[in-house]
């Protein structure tokens, strides 16, 4: 745990944090596949939880890019596993969604389920402390931001204003390479032992975060990674009650 006092200024990754995979989306992809298997959206945070700590063991002791097509198999089994899909269909599944991700198909519609609690307290905690984004992403970060009722970059307008969204394909840098957070860093202007970065992934947000200079927390709704020792936190609520917000 970092103490408050400590926190001059919060980054935030996106997935995990303020979105997930859209489980409408994932069941369109399923289906144009053969499977009759919905995601319900009530389940698709924690599909995603479970997800990110089927990747857990496998990358962190590694520098693996996180757009490694090869990975996500990982956190398709845990994932479609969490709402039910097995056996043979859930061999399917994991085929289906690997083979949407190598054409790109629905790829770009696929993370943009809101988690709304997380982006309420990310606005309260806007209020009590600097905030930025950065997030592996897909080039659109900053529009995604701004239609999800996230943040904006421009100072005046209804959403809470950050100087910075670094997004990994503008920039061509991805997590864990420690070099993504640096434009966030100078666009804040704080110092890197005092700027808490906020992910939910230990492979990318907590190895690439700490390789920066960055204290990290991560988001484990589910208590997953109870085997680490890094701090951790159940939600954005969570973060916002420790700031004061």
């Amino acid at each position: 745990m970092v103490l408050p006092e400590h926190i001059d200024a919060v980054v935030f990754d996106m997935g995990g944090v303020f979105i997930v995979p859209d489980p409408a989306v994932v069941s369109e992809i399923l289906r144009r596949g053969g499977l009759e298997c919905e995601i319900p959206p009530e389940l698709a945070a924690d599909a995603h939880y479970a997800g990110v700590r089927g990747i857990t063991e496998l990358l962190a002791s590694q520098t693996v890019a996180e757009n490694d097509l090869d990975i996500w198999a990982h956190y398709d089994r845990e994932a479609f596993g969490c709402v039910g899909i097995v056996g043979t269909d859930l061999d399917r599944a994991i085929e289906v969604r690997a083979a949407a991700r190598r054409d790109g198909s629905g790829l770009h519609k696929v993370w943009r389920y809101p988690l709304e609690a997380n982006i309420a307290a990310f606005h309260r905690i806007s209020s009590v402390r600097p905030v930025a984004i950065v997030s592996n992403n897909d080039g659109t970060a900053v529009d995604q931001c701004r239609n999800l009722g996230i943040c904006q970059l421009e100072p005046d307008g209804p959403l809470p204003h950050v100087p910075a969204i670094v997004d990994s394909t503008t920039i061509g840098i991805a997590k864990p390479d420690p070099a993504i957070f640096d434009p966030a860093l100078e666009a804040l202007g704080t110092a890197r032992d005092c700027t808490l970065y906020v992910g939910d992934t230990v492979h990318a947000d907590v190895l690439g975060a700490g390789r920066a200079g960055l204290p990290v927390v991560q988001l484990d709704p589910l208590d997953l990674h109870v085997d680490h020792d890094h701090w951790r936190l159940p939600d954005l609520d969570a973060l916002a009650r420790h700031l004061g917000a």
